[in-house]
């Protein structure tokens, strides 16, 4: 059994995924006709299901009601029938519909659980039937739903996120840092560490997390080999950016509780005025404002550190769709331009996942204010954002990778040995 952490809207879950499931597909799957590719001009009538994950609720129903009505006026004799799902147990239950040949025609899925769902072969390649798909949508989602070593594309990209720099300008001051130079590399980040440090005694720290995966990524390392069968990231340069986060902590520049079951998170810290920086998308400043209306004032964002994460939810249609021209136009529907856009004025935080988005004055204009200019900086990051393109990573491997880093950085091992197990148990554990 493998374990992935996603994550929606309404929550933020640690899901299992059975290899019995999604991986070898069911009797019943099989016996159903897989489409190939769809006729986009073909006209539209019939019924189809819209499975979300996590939507419906006070706060997004009153948006999905209107968005299948609209779709459903435009095209007379057509009938959309909503379903959503819990946020717990979510890949479980799609693995569920495929083995039984029930997925939704249209299927609300994040990268990991769309990868899974390919591999049995429940999705439809969109790049097959959509030639526009390349110039409507941002490359950077795209990418969240191609993956190494399958041709095609699985899913439209709906809502996105990325992660923008945040800082304490109260402990930047103290520390003489300079808020129009902040750092942008992880050199930078660790000296001006180091400043905090020394000018508060050692009682306010700039950092407080231990490296991850994504940490790594930005030192160059590939995190798996091209055709995707073997974790890689274990390099001299990835080994290096952890020694420096061990001499580091060392040296005091983290809490000591960072290593702890005791350590209660970098955002959690931030909010206490403990630490000096943190990362969140570009609505962080904004969400403050109810959050820790105190802290607002003090707080300025910058442009991440290193490789800007990508966070993506994608539309995908069924490959045993029974009404696959229907089914295709709605996924087409939901993730238009203008739904899109309607649909992050209500999911703050996140952004659309079209190109035409990406000149649009609501998410490129700022009023001038610290939360407009993040908000404005997440916009412009994201068409850079990348995620880690490896959806077999899961939620074991990122806890190995995480313990096996703590031990390098309390010296009990180095930093390439920890690399090195991290990869050997990823490996291990892709081959079960």
């Amino acid at each position: 059994m493998k374990l992935f952490k996603v994550a929606a809207l309404g929550s933020v879950a640690v899901v299992a995924l059975s290899g019995c499931g999604l991986g070898s597909g069911g009797s019943s799957a099989a016996s159903s006709k897989v489409q190939q590719s769809v006729d986009s001009s073909a006209k539209l009538s019939g019924t189809i299901s819209f499975q979300t994950w996590a939507l419906k609720n006070d706060k997004f129903t009153p948006y999905f009601t209107k968005l299948i009505a609209d779709f459903e006026k435009q095209h007379p004799g057509t009938t959309i029938n909503w379903i959503d799902q819990p946020g717990d147990g979510y890949a479980d239950k799609v693995s569920s519909e495929i083995s039984s040949n029930s997925l939704p025609d249209v299927v609300n899925l994040p990268p990991d659980i769309a990868y899974a769902a390919v591999k049995a072969g429940a999705l439809l390649n969109l790049a097959k039937s959509d030639p526009k798909i390349n110039q409507t949508y941002v490359k950077s989602g795209l990418s969240d739903y191609t993956y190494k070593g399958v041709d095609g594309t699985y899913a439209y990209p709906w809502y996105l996120g990325t992660d923008v720099s945040y800082w304490n300008t109260d402990i930047l001051k103290k520390a003489g840092i300079d808020q129009s130079n902040l750092p942008t590399t992880f050199d930078g980040l660790v000296a001006a560490a180091k400043k905090v440090h020394d000018a508060t005694g050692g009682k306010q720290f700039l950092m407080s997390r231990k490296p991850n995966l994504y940490d790594i990524m930005s030192t160059g390392a590939p995190i798996m080999n091209s055709d995707g069968t073997k974790f890689t990231f274990n390099t001299d340069a990835a080994a290096a950016m952890i020694g420096k986060y061990a001499d580091a902590y060392k040296a005091g520049y983290m809490p000591r509780e960072v290593l702890s079951s005791d350590y209660q998170g970098n955002d959690t810290l931030f909010k206490k005025q403990q630490v000096g920086w943190t990362t969140s998308t570009g609505y962080y400043i904004t969400s403050l404002k109810t959050d820790n209306p105190t802290l607002v004032p003090k707080v300025i964002g910058s442009p991440a550190i290193g490789l800007a994460p990508l966070y993506s939810q994608g539309i995908s249609v069924s490959a045993k769709s029974k009404n696959p021209a229907l089914a295709l136009a709605f996924a087409q529907f939901v993730t238009s331009n203008a739904n899109q856009t309607a649909f992050v004025g209500v999911a703050k935080g996140f952004l659309p996942g079209t190109q035409a988005a990406q000149s649009d004055p609501r998410f490129t204009t700022s009023d001038g204010t610290p939360a407009g200019n993040a908000a404005v900086l997440g916009a412009k990051t994201l068409p850079k954002a990348k995620s880690l393109g490896a959806p077999q990573w899961d939620q074991q491997d990122s806890d190995y990778l995480d313990q096996q880093i703590a031990l390098a950085m309390t010296g009990k091992q180095t930093p390439k040995q920890a690399l090195d197990n991290a990869v050997n148990k990823a490996n291990s554990l892709l081959s079960k």
